[in-house]
Protein backbone atom coordinates (compact mmCIF):
# COMPACT_ATOMS: atom_id res chain seq x y z
CA UNK A 1 0.00 0.00 0.00
CA UNK A 2 1.19 3.92 -0.52
CA UNK A 3 1.43 5.67 2.41
CA UNK A 4 1.83 9.35 2.60
CA UNK A 5 4.57 10.55 4.72
CA UNK A 6 3.71 12.97 7.33
CA UNK A 7 6.83 14.95 7.94
CA UNK A 8 8.45 17.30 5.44
CA UNK A 9 11.63 16.13 3.57
CA UNK A 10 13.46 18.99 1.83
CA UNK A 11 13.97 19.52 -1.73
CA UNK A 12 17.23 21.24 -1.89
CA UNK A 13 19.48 18.24 -1.60
CA UNK A 14 17.21 16.26 -4.55
CA UNK A 15 19.39 16.68 -7.74
CA UNK A 16 16.24 18.17 -9.75
CA UNK A 17 15.80 21.10 -7.60
CA UNK A 18 19.70 21.76 -6.42
CA UNK A 19 20.29 24.21 -9.52
CA UNK A 20 17.32 26.30 -8.80
CA UNK A 21 17.27 29.59 -6.50
CA UNK A 22 16.52 29.52 -2.67
CA UNK A 23 13.28 31.39 -3.78
CA UNK A 24 12.13 29.04 -6.50
CA UNK A 25 12.47 25.68 -4.34
CA UNK A 26 10.64 27.70 -0.99
CA UNK A 27 7.93 28.02 -3.18
CA UNK A 28 7.67 24.14 -4.37
CA UNK A 29 8.51 23.23 -0.95
CA UNK A 30 4.73 24.35 -0.11
CA UNK A 31 3.29 22.50 -2.33
CA UNK A 32 4.47 19.14 -2.54
CA UNK A 33 4.04 16.32 -0.13
CA UNK A 34 6.24 12.83 -0.51
CA UNK A 35 4.52 9.06 -0.96
CA UNK A 36 6.28 5.52 -0.04
CA UNK A 37 5.66 2.80 -2.32
CA UNK A 38 6.40 -0.57 -1.81
CA UNK A 39 8.26 -3.42 -3.79
CA UNK A 40 6.20 -3.81 -7.17
CA UNK A 41 3.35 -1.77 -6.75
CA UNK A 42 1.50 0.51 -9.34
CA UNK A 43 2.23 4.28 -9.22
CA UNK A 44 -0.12 4.86 -12.17
CA UNK A 45 -1.88 3.10 -14.30
CA UNK A 46 -2.31 4.13 -18.14
CA UNK A 47 -6.28 4.95 -17.62
CA UNK A 48 -5.07 7.40 -14.82
CA UNK A 49 -5.80 10.77 -15.17
CA UNK A 50 -2.60 12.99 -15.91
CA UNK A 51 -2.98 14.76 -12.40
CA UNK A 52 0.10 14.55 -10.95
CA UNK A 53 3.79 15.46 -11.76
CA UNK A 54 6.76 12.78 -9.67
CA UNK A 55 10.21 13.03 -8.78
CA UNK A 56 12.20 10.04 -7.61
CA UNK A 57 13.55 10.42 -3.68
CA UNK A 58 14.75 7.48 -3.54
CA UNK A 59 14.40 3.42 -4.84
CA UNK A 60 13.51 3.02 -8.44
CA UNK A 61 10.98 2.76 -10.82
CA UNK A 62 10.11 2.12 -14.48
CA UNK A 63 7.89 3.35 -16.95
CA UNK A 64 6.25 0.47 -19.36
CA UNK A 65 3.54 -0.24 -22.01
CA UNK A 66 1.51 -3.79 -21.87
CA UNK A 67 0.29 -4.68 -25.52
CA UNK A 68 -3.07 -6.55 -25.98
CA UNK A 69 -1.20 -9.98 -25.91
CA UNK A 70 0.69 -9.53 -22.76
CA UNK A 71 3.94 -8.29 -24.06
CA UNK A 72 5.73 -5.49 -22.62
CA UNK A 73 8.17 -2.69 -23.51
CA UNK A 74 10.06 -0.69 -20.84
CA UNK A 75 10.41 3.05 -21.72
CA UNK A 76 12.97 3.77 -19.16
CA UNK A 77 14.10 3.17 -15.20
CA UNK A 78 14.39 6.16 -13.30
CA UNK A 79 16.39 6.86 -10.25
CA UNK A 80 16.79 9.63 -7.52
CA UNK A 81 16.34 12.62 -8.98
CA UNK A 82 14.45 11.66 -12.06
CA UNK A 83 10.91 13.56 -12.99
CA UNK A 84 8.04 11.36 -14.24
CA UNK A 85 4.67 12.29 -14.95
CA UNK A 86 5.46 15.56 -16.66
CA UNK A 87 3.09 14.82 -19.68
CA UNK A 88 0.57 16.11 -17.23
CA UNK A 89 2.26 19.68 -18.39
CA UNK A 90 0.61 19.03 -21.86
CA UNK A 91 -2.50 17.43 -21.87
CA UNK A 92 -5.27 16.41 -19.51
CA UNK A 93 -5.94 13.10 -20.64
CA UNK A 94 -4.85 9.74 -19.09
CA UNK A 95 -1.08 8.17 -18.66
CA UNK A 96 -1.16 5.90 -21.40
CA UNK A 97 1.97 3.58 -19.60
CA UNK A 98 1.92 1.81 -16.42
CA UNK A 99 4.50 3.37 -13.68
CA UNK A 100 5.85 0.82 -11.14
CA UNK A 101 8.21 1.01 -7.94
CA UNK A 102 11.07 -1.82 -8.72
CA UNK A 103 11.83 -1.51 -4.58
CA UNK A 104 10.88 0.74 -2.13
CA UNK A 105 10.23 3.86 -3.31
CA UNK A 106 9.68 7.38 -1.78
CA UNK A 107 8.46 9.80 -4.64
CA UNK A 108 7.72 13.63 -4.33
CA UNK A 109 4.37 14.54 -6.04
CA UNK A 110 2.85 18.07 -7.14
CA UNK A 111 -0.78 18.53 -8.52
CA UNK A 112 -0.29 19.00 -12.03
CA UNK A 113 -2.45 22.14 -12.03
CA UNK A 114 0.28 23.48 -9.49
CA UNK A 115 2.87 22.37 -11.47
CA UNK A 116 1.72 23.81 -15.03
CA UNK A 117 0.94 27.17 -12.93
CA UNK A 118 4.40 27.36 -11.28
CA UNK A 119 6.58 26.43 -14.46
CA UNK A 120 4.71 29.14 -16.20
CA UNK A 121 5.68 31.62 -13.48
CA UNK A 122 9.42 30.53 -12.33
CA UNK A 123 11.57 29.94 -15.50
CA UNK A 124 13.79 27.78 -13.05
CA UNK A 125 11.16 25.00 -13.43
CA UNK A 126 10.91 25.23 -17.04
CA UNK A 127 14.23 25.50 -17.80
CA UNK A 128 15.36 22.14 -16.02
CA UNK A 129 12.45 20.06 -17.15
CA UNK A 130 13.64 21.73 -20.71
CA UNK A 131 16.85 19.78 -20.14
CA UNK A 132 15.55 16.45 -18.13
CA UNK A 133 13.43 16.05 -21.65
CA UNK A 134 16.47 16.78 -23.84
CA UNK A 135 18.81 14.70 -22.04
CA UNK A 136 15.60 11.92 -22.09
CA UNK A 137 15.27 12.56 -26.29
CA UNK A 138 18.98 11.88 -27.15
CA UNK A 139 18.68 8.68 -24.84
CA UNK A 140 15.56 7.39 -26.47
CA UNK A 141 17.36 8.42 -29.73
CA UNK A 142 20.11 6.41 -28.69
CA UNK A 143 18.27 3.44 -27.98
CA UNK A 144 16.04 3.42 -30.81
CA UNK A 145 19.03 3.40 -33.45
CA UNK A 146 21.08 0.67 -31.26
CA UNK A 147 17.40 -1.17 -31.49
CA UNK A 148 17.67 -1.29 -35.81
CA UNK A 149 21.39 -1.43 -36.15
CA UNK A 150 23.05 -3.15 -33.31
CA UNK A 151 22.61 -7.07 -32.05
CA UNK A 152 21.02 -8.24 -29.25
CA UNK A 153 23.92 -9.00 -27.74
CA UNK A 154 25.12 -5.16 -27.83
CA UNK A 155 21.73 -4.10 -27.06
CA UNK A 156 21.83 -5.81 -23.71
CA UNK A 157 25.64 -4.62 -23.15
CA UNK A 158 24.54 -1.02 -23.62
CA UNK A 159 21.70 -1.50 -21.32
CA UNK A 160 23.44 -2.82 -18.73
CA UNK A 161 26.09 -0.07 -19.21
CA UNK A 162 23.30 2.65 -19.02
CA UNK A 163 22.13 1.12 -15.92
CA UNK A 164 25.14 0.79 -14.18
CA UNK A 165 26.38 4.49 -15.04
CA UNK A 166 22.88 5.85 -13.41
CA UNK A 167 22.29 3.45 -10.34
CA UNK A 168 23.32 4.59 -6.78
CA UNK A 169 25.85 1.50 -7.24
CA UNK A 170 25.58 1.10 -3.49
CA UNK A 171 26.46 -2.56 -3.30
CA UNK A 172 29.87 -2.89 -5.44
CA UNK A 173 28.34 -2.46 -9.43
CA UNK A 174 24.95 -4.73 -8.18
CA UNK A 175 22.32 -3.87 -10.33
CA UNK A 176 18.79 -5.37 -8.83
CA UNK A 177 17.45 -6.29 -11.86
CA UNK A 178 15.80 -9.63 -13.59
CA UNK A 179 16.44 -11.04 -17.08
CA UNK A 180 13.11 -10.53 -17.90
CA UNK A 181 13.30 -6.46 -16.75
CA UNK A 182 16.47 -6.16 -19.26
CA UNK A 183 14.24 -8.00 -21.91
CA UNK A 184 11.81 -5.35 -21.62
CA UNK A 185 14.23 -2.82 -21.67
CA UNK A 186 15.91 -3.44 -24.46
CA UNK A 187 12.94 -4.84 -26.38
CA UNK A 188 14.27 -8.63 -26.93
CA UNK A 189 12.83 -11.91 -25.25
CA UNK A 190 14.09 -13.46 -22.11
CA UNK A 191 15.81 -16.31 -23.57
CA UNK A 192 17.93 -14.52 -25.84
CA UNK A 193 18.82 -12.17 -23.14
CA UNK A 194 19.42 -14.85 -20.93
CA UNK A 195 21.62 -16.02 -23.66
CA UNK A 196 23.21 -13.16 -23.62
CA UNK A 197 24.37 -12.69 -19.97
CA UNK A 198 25.40 -15.89 -19.58
CA UNK A 199 27.89 -15.02 -22.14
CA UNK A 200 29.04 -12.39 -20.44
CA UNK A 201 29.46 -14.03 -17.38
CA UNK A 202 31.55 -16.47 -18.80
CA UNK A 203 33.46 -13.63 -20.46
CA UNK A 204 34.70 -12.79 -16.76
CA UNK A 205 32.42 -9.06 -17.32
CA UNK A 206 28.99 -9.79 -14.84
CA UNK A 207 28.04 -11.76 -12.20
CA UNK A 208 24.03 -13.13 -11.80
CA UNK A 209 22.44 -13.97 -8.51
CA UNK A 210 19.12 -13.67 -6.81
CA UNK A 211 17.28 -11.14 -9.28
CA UNK A 212 20.57 -9.24 -9.29
CA UNK A 213 23.38 -8.47 -12.24
CA UNK A 214 26.62 -7.23 -10.83
CA UNK A 215 28.93 -5.61 -13.24
CA UNK A 216 32.90 -6.85 -13.13
CA UNK A 217 34.25 -5.35 -15.47
CA UNK A 218 32.55 -1.95 -17.16
CA UNK A 219 35.45 -1.12 -19.41
CA UNK A 220 35.12 -4.70 -21.16
CA UNK A 221 31.00 -4.10 -21.38
CA UNK A 222 31.41 -1.12 -22.80
CA UNK A 223 33.67 -2.74 -25.68
CA UNK A 224 31.10 -4.90 -26.02
CA UNK A 225 28.75 -2.03 -26.70
CA UNK A 226 31.07 -0.72 -29.77
CA UNK A 227 31.90 -4.22 -30.83
CA UNK A 228 28.82 -6.65 -30.92
CA UNK A 229 27.21 -6.65 -34.44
Amino acid sequence: MKRTIGFVLSLHDEPFFREMSEHVVSRLQDYVYHREYEFRQIIYFPDDSCDYVYWVRSGRVKVTRVSGDGRELTFRHLFPGDILGEEALVKDSHRGAYAEAMESTVLCLLRADDFRRLAAEEGEISLMVAKSLCRRVIETEQVLSETVFNSVRCRVASGLLRLYQRAPNEEDGTLRVTHQDIANLVGSTRETTTGVLHSLRKQGILEMANRRVRVLDPAALQRVTRNAQ
